[in-house]
């Protein structure tokens, strides 16, 4: 690696935080260069910070954690080595996107867990991110992995073989989720577990009073509990809680009088149907409920609203919702346009009472920070839910990014004093979420682990770092 001058990295981020220098960027194309760029770097200590596309937005888009660091931009990646058709998994690289995977599986019987973001996300480093799908959370797709270590060898992980074919999980300890949110190695390639393609998407959708959320996700909650008959994860989502004085910005759509809930239904035909009339029967004392459509996502035209979101239910990565959201004519704006975003994620309980009780202080810190907010409860299990919350403020406006941050930093001490620890994590905060949720012996091990693997810490320092 030539000797590199530090730079400034421009503050290219949606998110508005604080700008990071950076000592150079690298893009290397191949699992051999970046075998090099390790070694290379260990010799001349440069510390090493990998993206995939850089689209990670509202938790600091490209930009590294700490100060310093080269950018290893892995976008050039982007080969698909292997697809098993007949098992239903695809390895796959960082740069590889949603939309260039999806587009391979197109009228196979398989299909991809489509994420709500951008098409040209990083399927790679959402999952490792814990990100969620359509689906299901992308963390249960990461079935094996391939890493670049400091020393510059090479692990594989989960039944994923050096020669890059995948044959399931094999015997033995599976170290495939210790780097999941860490900093042990550079991922060059997963194994991803596919969709199985359904007879029917049914796509639920209803707009219901604000003050119908606890009640709501209670429902809910208790629908999944007595068991789906179909697939797919529900969402409650687009709560919007807005200042009682001062400006502020909500998305293109949003109403602050309703929430929606929202998900796909996968499965038979009479699965979806039997799922419809249980999930109306869980609904029946919500005011509103009444209004629920289950909609056949293969219906659903372009120019209605629900298109994007149908496309997506049907596996298909779309652009549509979030540019239409945040007033973009394309994704490479993001980082630039006018609106400015933040992403809090904690998980949530789904009680109705615990619930009335989160809102009604995240209310309050809205208010005293004037700034505006929204809420979407992601039900991946039957008890609990990975909140997304979404804090916008107008990146030209005095003093709005400024608010933005102080409300997510109060957004976070409201949530951890009602038991709401936090999933996953931005920039600013992906260390202080592991020490703060992690016990001293736990602490202890991940170090450990992170000094047996990388003794100099030149891989991604400060991500979710002991």
């Amino acid at each position: 690696m030539q000797e590199l001058t530090r730079v400034e990295l421009m503050p290219r981020d949606v998110g508005g935080h604080q700008p990071r220098s950076i000592a150079g960027t690298e893009a290397p194309r191949t699992l051999d260069e970046v075998r090099a760029l390790v070694r290379s770097a260990t010799t001349a200590r440069r510390r090493l910070y990998p993206i995939s596309t850089g689209r990670n937005w509202g938790m600091g888009s490209s930009m590294p954690v700490t100060d310093d660091n080269v950018v290893v931009d892995l976008g050039g990646m982007n080969r698909i080595r292997s697809l098993d058709l007949e098992a239903g998994f695809a390895v796959i690289e960082p740069g590889v996107t949603q939309a260039q995977l999806a587009a391979v599986l197109r009228d196979t019987p398989w299909m991809l867990n489509v994420t709500n973001s951008c098409a040209d996300t990083s399927v790679v480093g959402n999952a490792l991110d814990r990100g969620d799908g359509t689906f299901r959370s992308r963390v249960h797709d990461v079935a094996g992995l391939e890493a670049v270590l400091a020393d510059g060898s090479v692990v594989t992980t989960g039944g994923l073989d050096p020669s890059g074919r995948y044959h399931g999980r094999v015997a033995g300890p599976d170290l495939t989720s210790a780097f999941v949110q860490h900093n042990l190695g550079i991922v060059t390639a997963m194994a991803v577990a596919l969709v199985p393609r359904p007879q029917t998407v049914g796509l639920v959708h209803g707009r219901i009073p604000r003050d119908q959320a606890g009640v709501a996700l209670d429902a809910m909650a208790g629908f999944l509990r007595r068991g789906n008959p179909a697939d797919g994860m529900l969402r409650v989502r687009e709560l919007a809680l807005v200042p009682s004085h001062g400006d502020w910005l909500l998305p293109k759509g949003a109403d602050p009088g309703l929430f929606t809930i929202m998900g796909p239904l996968f499965g038979s035909d009479a699965a979806v149907e039997l799922a419809e009339e249980l999930l109306r029967k869980a609904l029946v004392e919500v005011e509103g409920a009444e209004a629920l459509r289950v909609l056949d996502a293969a219906e659903v035209r372009p120019g209605d609203p629900l298109y994007a979101r149908s496309l997506m239910a049907q596996g298909i990565p779309t652009c549509l919702g979030v540019r239409n959201a945040l007033g973009v004519s394309s994704c490479d704006q993001i980082d630039e346009g006018r609106m400015g975003f933040l992403a809090l994620m904690p998980l949530m309980p789904t009680n109705a009472r615990k619930t009335e009780q989160i809102v009604a202080a995240l209310q309050t810190a809205v208010d005293a920070h004037t700034t505006a907010l929204m809420v979407e409860w992601n039900l991946v299990s039957t008890h609990m839910a990975n909140g997304v919350i979404q804090i916008f403020f107008e990146r030209g406006a005095p003093e709005a990014p400024y608010r933005a941050h102080q409300l997510r930093n109060d957004g976070n001490c409201l949530l951890r004093g009602h038991g709401c620890a936090i999933y996953r994590s931005d920039i600013d905060h992906a260390a202080a979420d592991v020490w703060s949720e992690t016990s001293t012996a736990s602490l202890g091990m991940l170090h450990r682990l992170k000094t047996a693997l990388d003794p100099d810490g030149l891989l991604s320092p400060g991500r979710y770092g002991a």
